[in-house]
């Protein structure tokens, strides 16, 4: 038997039948007197470009390199922005992210500055999804007046506060809106608005967000920046990209990363960039000046406001604490949607444990703040370690009289960082 290749399918050389030749995707298996012959013969190669595909060429790279046609997109912002490309400004609440856009807004609609960095005039469209529409107008008159310029034209606003569509449904109204208008930049404010029923946590969820996004690039050609928060805690201890809250997903798919972490000095701000089309650039230091924030360059960037001692990392998640009782299951999945880790959150649980800042109603199953409620009323545990044999051991608080009771021998720490296998699995994860 001789099995001969052709361009796109194999041809079984016994088979006496044109309809042998696989002229399709699905393998023909021959019959009668031939299907006691040999069927691996048989190949069946898909052509490489079936009916309906829309992918575009592959490029080899000889051909890529001799391209003189492929150009770079224009930089919006010198050294920071390219046109057609994603951006976030990641920061604290309340820092002033809101006003640092409607800057960058008013920057390259007018082709000024952007704090030490030249522009490019463009068509600017600002979809605000948070503040009342004549707060916008007031900020907008606050930063034209300070910035000597009378002339926006180039801006544009799309209101949409209180719209409760997702973003699926609101992009498709979107591009149907700003067909033809040609904008070199849309900016999102906030980002959080557009995930109703998404989880900023999940990389599922923000993978689909920021597809959304690119199909928003695609359709328009414009650059996209949004605005996205940072977790709870001090910001300072984590590398720029990993501030943002939720999924590494954020980080991972943005072209350019713009971070506005607290300075050591009043009201200042160190801003750090990571890029992936640019050189990479020191950070500097800006100060809130309002309504804009100017740049300090007597000011060390590395004096970042830092929190040594732990208990700053603690306090966000012993104040999840604040509002009532919760279940193992439940304060983490809150942690988790600040943005702490399930690892992170158990180390951090089990210091609190330590220093008797928290303690567990075994009645209830439910964790709640020392002092929060009243211990002598329920059975609760604070759970140490004995430095000399690491052994756990129970103190039970609800009679002061009450000798401190060890705990059973088979009763050790669980895996994860001192809660118990069957703590968990009893809890409510919701």
């Amino acid at each position: 038997m001789q099995i001969i290749p052709s361009p796109l399918f194999f041809k079984n050389m016994n088979a006496e039948s044109p309809s042998a030749i696989l002229n399709t995707g699905e393998p023909e298996l021959p019959s009668g007197a031939a299907a006691s012959g040999p069927t691996s013969s048989i190949i069946c190669l898909k052509p490489a470009h079936p009916s309906g595909n829309t992918l575009p060429s592959i490029h080899g790279g000889n051909v890529l390199l001799a391209d003189r046609t492929l150009a770079a997109p224009r930089e919006l912002v010198t050294g920071l922005l390219h046109g057609g490309t994603k951006g976030v400004l990641g920061g604290s609440s309340k820092a002033g992210k809101t006003w640092l856009l409607l800057d960058l807004a008013v920057s390259i609609a007018t082709g000024t500055p952007f704090l030490k960095w030249p522009t490019i005039a463009g068509r600017v469209l600002f979809i605000n999804l948070e503040i009342l529409l004549v707060f916008i107008k007031e900020r907008l008159q606050e930063i034209t007046a300070r910035k000597g310029l009378t002339d926006v034209g180039n801006l544009d606003f799309l209101n949409l506060r209180g719209q409760g569509a997702d973003f699926e449904t609101l992009l498709e109204q979107i591009i149907e809106r700003i067909k033809g208008e040609r904008y070199a930049l849309i900016i999102l404010d906030p980002l959080f608005k557009l995930m109703v029923g998404m989880s900023e946590n999940t990389a599922g969820s923000v993978g689909v967000l920021c597809h959304q996004i690119e199909q928003l690039i695609e359709k328009t050609g414009a650059a996209v920046v949004y605005a996205h928060h940072f977790t709870k805690g001090n910001a300072a201890k984590k590398k720029a990209m990993d501030r943002l809250i939720g999924s590494g997903v954020f980080a991972r798919d943005a072209d350019t990363i713009i971070t506005f972490t607290e300075h050591v000095a009043d009201g200042c701000y160190v801003l750090e960039t990571t890029l992936r089309n640019f050189p990479p650039q020191p950070p500097f230091v800006v100060q809130w000046n309002f309504p804009i924030f100017v740049e300090r360059p007597d000011l060390d960037p590395a004096d970042l406001m830092r929190g040594d001692n732990d208990q700053d990392d603690r306090a966000p998640l012993l104040a999840l604490l604040d509002e009532g009782p919760l279940t193992t299951g439940q304060w983490l999945a809150v942690a988790e949607a600040e943005g702490y880790s399930r690892p992170t959150f158990f180390r951090k649980k089990k210091q609190l444990l330590a220093t008797k800042q928290v303690a567990l109603d075994e009645k209830s199953e439910t964790w709640s703040r020392v002092g929060q409620n009243s211990l002598k009323s329920q059975v609760s545990r604070v759970e140490t370690e004995t430095p000399e044999t690491g052994e756990a051991r129970t103190i039970c608080p609800t009679n002061e009289s009450s000798p401190v009771t060890p705990p059973p021998t088979s009763a050790t720490p669980g895996p994860e960082h001192g809660t118990s296998e069957a703590e968990i699995k009893t809890k409510d994860p919701s």
